[in-house]
């Protein structure tokens, strides 16, 4: 399988994104639910929609599509991560993954009635709620399968720099898994001619 965050790096996406990924194939319906102003609607492809791009900006910006069989993605362009309260109201599944500069924030998942987040420990091991919608994707991720010489000798020396690469190495698979869809560059270039960017 080839690297889903150098595809999103190689988009442009590198100082941050946020990707939701939600169980619905109604690209319009999950655009409105997640806060989008459907009037500003603009259709473009991913390349137009980073003109855009401005991950610290406050004007809300999501690009949103088809993305796998009965999935939508939405990825925020620019401002905040788009609130998701309204998917768990509406019952459905969802995964959001964040990023900002180097940080990986934790995996935020609903199964359609409540949300909770996958937990990052220390290098690269990701926990959740035993039972959850993700817990058997999660196994599957299993542990890093290289950990640095700091981690093994039990030093207070500071989190290895790849450790938020590694959790989100690990979310990437299980969004790709559950959704039945991976990022690779056929999906970047394929999603682009029928996606539609709306701001917020």
């Amino acid at each position: 399988m080839t690297d889903q965050w150098e595809h999103l790096r190689g988009a442009g996406l590198g100082r941050g994104f946020t990707g939701t990924w939600v169980e619905s194939g109604d690209t319009e319906t999950v655009a409105t639910l997640l806060g989008a102003d459907l009037t500003s609607r603009q259709d473009c492809d991913l390349a137009t929609a980073m003109a855009h791009y401005r991950p610290t900006a406050f004007t809300e910006r999501i690009w949103t599509g088809p993305h796998a069989d009965g999935w939508t993605h939405a990825l925020t362009i620019s401002g905040p991560p788009p609130v998701t309260s309204s998917l768990t109201e509406a019952g459905l599944r969802f995964l959001q993954i964040r990023t900002l500069d180097t940080h990986v924030y934790d995996l935020l998942y609903g199964d359609g009635i409540t949300t909770a987040r996958a937990t990052q420990r220390w290098y690269g091991e990701v926990s959740a709620d035993p039972g959850s919608m993700i817990e058997p994707y999660l196994r599957e991720a299993g542990p890093p399968t290289h950990i640095p010489e700091t981690v093994h000798s039990g030093s207070s020396a500071t989190e290895p720099e790849d450790h938020g690469r590694t959790c989100l190495k690990s979310y990437l698979l299980i969004a790709g898994r559950i959704s039945g869809r991976f990022i690779d560059r056929e999906w970047l270039s394929g999603l682009a001619r029928k996606s539609v960017g709306v701001s917020g």
